[in-house]
């Protein structure tokens, strides 16, 4: 390194500051999810009592097929099929006032309020203290007192009382802000007369909790968290658990019901879980506090050795001392001397903390979807993560601060890891998979994992390499960087989740006939070859386009892989080893360019003969070749290059999987460009010539689809591959595997016991300034690279959304299947009436009025013939008339598809004919319209076929609509 280690650069050393970083972010995280959670419950509570009947909200979603019963990917898949009339017809339906809930929220904040401005009254009141005065006859105790607040700095109103009810040797501070109270208990005085050191220690310790501010947190989240648990969540367990004890002695004949019974349980265990949650977290966080405090009273002075104090057998058993130790607000004697003489252990990042911190962000990013304006896209998981990634950034980066030099390391792996826990454990307690007790497919939950772990050991790898810049301000500014690379990774995965993993872990991933119906429509041509390529491609789509919508996204993704290069380049630090990590990336460049010259040589193989069908899928289905070939090789070297690294083993698999990634994208653009000069591995033409503007095109759409994704799964893959590497080292050594005797020791994926590293030579000037060519060759082209993608991107939504809305009505029906028949009669009962009452027999009443107004206008026009015998029709009456009903069939086909999967098929196919013969009588009876019809006999032949059509189709379609009538009243 170039200059030696100021941790203080990124942690700072004072122990006020350093108090607030710890306990203040974790406690308004904690406070925001009770005041959010309050949101949601008492939108629960103070809703309208469920009627049970179809015409509440849920008959919209039981008219477009859901059954309370049924598989709940069939359920998803049936809102998705309809999502057009599913929005147009809850939109004519009431629905949760959530302005009720919210007012609430701000009563219930207003009572908590109150609480912790008169809890300190309360509390002398209660305790019947008196103030020091009224003990101290000499005034030695007040002029000492001052004494130690003129040490420790605190210079705001502060008062002074005694209980004298109290016999330990203790005290305690209460107060609100500005305000605060030291309370001396009787003991304590004594004491002073007996040890004056421990005396002094133990007021120190007090003002040290005044000095960190965790005073106020630490009263205010006790005043919300009790208001909350009377207002909001215990009539929340009441109405959840009422409802739920209905249905389990059969108290209620709801046909919800026993569909309904996963989602109340889960209900219980979201209220259960915050139960257990905020006592745990607020424990950890009150041991926290003691600790900071106690090293803020040594640092003004206090002997440590006034913590010589044994702890008290107890009367728990051991076997449960873990689990009762969680819950204490105290840390134990021996904590705090083990904190005191290793200063380390009070930078450490916690793992309970940390998956704390997971479980609270999962429930927060939930409950934030009911909030106006985080509800819809994805403002709820971006929200989220701007309060996760301070408390992973900071902890992390003041325990590799404070490890500097010392025998043991911070990698970031276990943080992340119960980071990541916490996010699945705590979206496993929302139970967000429907009326299923667990979600089939749970692994993709790992994702979640992935991303924590990502996020904690890029950020602690990277820190480890910014302590070595040279200046305190760019040590800050990497710092800042570092956050906001953390919070766009962390943002990203709950992103992903919320967009498509949830969806995925429901069943959709094997469903995927909604998009293969878009890519056919999208590009015409033979599919039957490629039918498993479209299944790949399917699957594989919506995950990529939830990484290219989003500039947090694509920056991070630039940033994970250049901001480590760019520090190296201005330190020359040795551990990132950057040539060896650019001539892995040639290897997977190489390695590439193979699978290019690949999918060449086997697409030539299956070309097809004609230009026009070589355009269509075969095309289609070469880029993702293409894509799938670049994307591969980027992972297998982003895996290999973590496996054999043992220092900065994430950043060094990121720029080798960038490399590689860059020199892919630029031999497909001359294999493009040059393709027909090729020979056996030119796919597209024969023709040899130089075309880069073709090559360049195909290069835009590269970026807009595959730059970001492959650099966050090289993140995932590095760390697969950094587990299998230090299996394979443990598995090969026989035992626990020894860090690396190298000049980073926490790189490994796991705590290093190894030597202070040795001094850094600085960099030569000629080897400096070829690095940071390098590093602005690489900058440049990567970042026109990411700019040239989101300035092109057509912003599109995922593709397995919804329906485009000029779809007409059922063509999508004719790949995906309708819904499932319901499992029970009364659930088929149900949805039929739901069906008629939310527009079946709207759109039913209105093709058979169109339909009558055509009958009555011919025959009134056949009523009153010419001179010559011939009737006379008002052509452009009949042309607005047949387009009318051509327009209400297809309103019709755009509704729900039929409850009943029987009848669906002749629903539709007598729809589509309505709605076809209705424009063929519209263009015949259009004005002036002398093609096709060349005589005004062909013209009358097409618009008398198309009526007997029309007028022959209402009969199946009345007979549909009776046997749907019959449905829904077959229990009256």
């Amino acid at each position: 390194m170039n200059a030696p280690v100021d941790g203080a650069a990124l942690v700072p050393d004072r122990p006020r500051r350093r108090g607030i970083a710890d306990t203040g972010p974790r406690f308004a995280l904690l406070m925001t999810v009770v005041t959010v959670s309050s949101v949601s419950m008492l939108d629960t509570v103070l809703a309208p009592k469920p009627n049970d009947t179809p015409g509440d909200p849920l008959g919209c979603l039981l008219a477009a097929g859901l059954d309370p019963d049924g598989r709940n990917v069939d359920n998803v898949l049936s809102t998705e099929r309809s999502s057009e009339a599913l929005s147009k017809c809850m939109s004519g339906v009431p629905t949760v006032e959530h302005w009720k809930g919210m007012v609430a929220t701000l009563l219930l904040l207003a009572v908590a309020a109150a609480v912790y401005w008169w809890t300190p009254r309360l509390r002398e009141l209660r305790h019947r203290t008196v103030p020091v005065g009224d003990v101290d006859r000499d005034g030695t105790l007040a002029a000492e007192l001052a004494e130690l607040r003129a040490r420790a700095g605190i210079t705001y109103g502060l008062a002074f009382r005694v209980d004298p009810a109290r016999t330990t040797a203790g005290a305690v501070v209460y107060g609100r802000f500005g305000q605060y109270t030291v309370c001396l208990h009787a003991g304590l005085l004594v004491r002073r007369s007996t040890d004056p050191e421990g005396f002094r220690a133990v007021v120190l310790h007090e003002f040290a909790h005044i000095r960190n501010r965790d005073v106020d947190f630490a009263s205010a989240s006790t005043a919300l968290w009790r208001v909350f648990v009377v207002l909001a969540l215990l009539p929340y367990l009441y109405h959840e658990g009422r409802l739920l004890l209905r249905g389990l002695f059969g108290l209620t004949d709801s046909p919800f019901w026993p569909g309904a019974a996963s989602i109340l349980a889960y209900s219980l265990l979201a209220g259960l879980v915050l139960v257990g949650l905020v006592p745990l977290a607020r424990a950890d966080l009150l041991r926290r506090r003691e600790l900071h405090a106690d090293a803020g009273a040594v640092d003004c002075g206090a002997p440590p050795a006034a913590w010589q104090h044994r702890d008290p057998p107890g009367t728990v058993a051991a076997s449960m001392r873990r689990v009762t130790a969680l819950l204490r607000t105290h840390p134990t004697w021996a904590e705090r001397r083990r904190a005191l003489a290793d200063h380390t252990r009070l930078s450490g990042v916690g793992a309970l903390s940390m998956f704390l911190v997971g479980v609270s962000a999962t429930l927060l990013v939930n409950e934030l979807q009911v909030v106006p304006g985080l509800s819809a896209d994805s403002g709820a998981a971006w929200c989220t993560a701007a309060f996760m990634a301070p408390m992973l950034w900071f902890p992390l980066a003041r325990s590799v601060a404070a490890s500097q030099g010392t025998g043991r390391g911070e990698s970031g792996v276990r943080s992340g890891m119960w980071l990541g826990c916490g996010l699945i454990l705590g979206e496993f307690a929302r139970g967000r998979h429907g009326n299923e007790w667990l979600a089939p497919e749970p692994w993709f939950l790992l994702g979640l994992l992935l991303a924590a772990t990502v996020a904690a050991v890029w950020s602690a790898q990277c820190t480890r390499l910014a302590l070595a810049l040279p200046r305190r301000w760019a040590r800050w500014a990497a710092g800042l960087l570092n956050l906001l690379v953390v919070a766009a990774v962390l943002g990203a995965g709950l992103r992903w989740w919320y967009w498509s993993g949830q969806y995925l872990a429901v069943g959709l991933h094997d469903r995927t006939d909604l998009l293969r119906h878009q890519m056919t429509s999208m590009y015409p041509g033979t599919w039957q070859a490629y039918s498993w390529e479209l299944s790949a491609v399917a699957m594989l789509l919506p995950n990529l386009v939830d990484f290219t919508t989003s500039i947090p996204v694509e920056a991070a993704a630039l940033a994970l892989w250049l901001l480590p290069l760019v520090v190296w380049a201005c330190t020359g630090a040795p551990g990132l080893r950057v040539r060896r990590t650019l001539l892995a990336g040639l290897a997977g460049g190489a390695l590439c360019w193979a699978g290019l010259l690949a999918a060449g040589y086997v697409q030539h193989g299956r070309r097809p003969g004609s230009w026009a069908e070589r355009t269509g899928a075969y095309s289609f289905f070469h880029t993702w070749l293409v894509m799938g070939a670049i994307l591969a090789s980027s992972l297998l070297t982003a895996a290999a290059v973590a496996a054999v690294s043992r220092h900065f083993w994430l950043p060094r698999a990121l720029l080798a999987a960038a490399v590689a990634q860059l020199l892919g994208m630029a031999g497909w653009f001359v294999l493009f460009s040059a393709d027909g000069c090729l020979g056996r591995y030119s796919f597209l033409t024969d023709r040899c010539q130089w075309v880069p503007a073709v090559g360049l095109s195909q290069i835009d759409m590269l970026t807009r689809t595959i730059l970001a994704p492959t650099i966050l799964f090289a993140g995932c893959a590095g760390l697969v591959g950094a587990g299998v590497g230090w299996g394979v080292r443990r598995v090969r050594r026989g035992s626990h595997v020894r860090p690396a005797p190298a000049d980073h020791p926490d790189e490994t994926p796991g705590r290093a016991q190894t030597p202070p590293p040795p001094p850094v030579v600085p960099a030569q000037r000629g080897l400096r300034l070829l690095s940071s060519g390098l590093v602005l060759v690489l900058a440049v082209s990567a970042s026109l690279l990411t700019v040239a993608a989101h300035e092109s991107s057509p912003g599109a939504k995922p593709a397995s959304a919804s329906v485009p809305a000029d779809t007409p009505g059922d063509t999508v029906d004719d790949l995906v299947d309708a819904p499932p028949t319901a499992r029970t009669a009364k659930i088929r009962e149900w949805q039929a009436r739901a069906w008629l009452g939310h527009g079946g027999l709207t759109h039913s009443k209105r093709i058979v009025d169109a339909a009558t107004d055509i009958s009555d206008a011919f025959a009134a026009a056949v009523q009153k013939p010419r001179d010559n015998g011939e009737t006379m029709l008002e052509t452009k009456k009949f042309s607005r008339l047949c387009g009318a009903l051509a327009k209400r069939a297809d309103d019709a086909l755009a509704y729900f598809p039929v409850p009943d999967k029987n009848l669906q098929k002749t629903w539709s196919v007598t729809l589509k004919g309505i709605a076809r013969q209705g424009r063929i009588c519209q263009d015949a009876m259009t004005p002036g319209d002398a093609d096709p019809y060349r005589t005004e006999a062909d013209r009358a032949r097409v618009f008398n076929q198309a009526l007997d059509e029309i007028f022959d189709a209402l009969d199946p379609l009345v007979a549909v609509l009776d046997k749907i009538t019959k449905l829904a009243t077959s229990s009256t």
